[in-house]
């Protein structure tokens, strides 16, 4: 009995049609349905900041001299947002508490060459 290569193939345009759809999803600036996955599976908050959705990146440990918060005038939700306490006033990354000395770490999702 012969195996059809028709699922196979099925298979390879399905993923190679969503690689295509994240990738246009991240060069036009949006967070896309993988980090959104990943954002849910760490019980971050889904959070907006300047009128953009943020990418989660991860977890980070902050000491609270380390950190310094953002006005909430910025904050499109109500979550309040911290910043790195050297970082500049549009900073690279984003935090949100999560319990402890743990952060949540957000970004503005860009593409490389869009910086």
């Amino acid at each position: 009995m012969k195996r059809s290569k028709k699922p196979w193939i099925v298979l390879l345009v399905v993923v190679s049609l969503y690689s295509g759809v994240e990738f246009l999803v991240f060069v036009t600036g949006h967070v896309g349905t993988f980090n959104t996955v990943r954002r849910m599976a760490a019980a971050a908050p889904a959070v907006e900041w300047q009128g953009a959705r943020l990418a989660y990146v991860g977890t980070e440990r902050l000491s609270n001299t380390d950190r310094v918060a953002l006005s909430r005038a910025e904050n499109d939700s109500e979550i309040m947002l911290y910043k790195i306490a050297y970082a500049p006033d549009n900073p690279p990354y984003v935090f949100v508490h999560q319990k402890g000395e743990r952060y949540f770490k957000y970004r503005i999702p860009r593409a490389a060459w869009s910086m």
